[in-house]
């Protein structure tokens, strides 16, 4: 929640083949929009854990696989 009582929310979702995982878009507080910062995402009453990637920062898709590799 923001200090005005407004609660982040997901606007879409859809999978991430390049990167083999989903991929979500959101609205988040300044404070929640830190890249690797932790939240859960609840989906049909279940929490699911996400990490925070800020759209700008590094790219999520890795054409060399250098990352999968390290």
């Amino acid at each position: 929640m923001d200090r005005q009582g407004r609660g982040s929310y997901v606007t879409s979702a859809g999978a991430g083949p390049s990167v083999g995982k989903h991929i979500l878009m959101a609205y988040l507080t300044p404070e929640e929009a830190v890249a690797g910062n932790q939240l859960l995402v609840e989906y049909m009453g279940e929490r699911y854990p996400v990490t925070v990637a800020v759209a700008g920062a590094t790219p999520l898709f890795d054409p060399e696989n250098s990352r999968i590799r390290s």
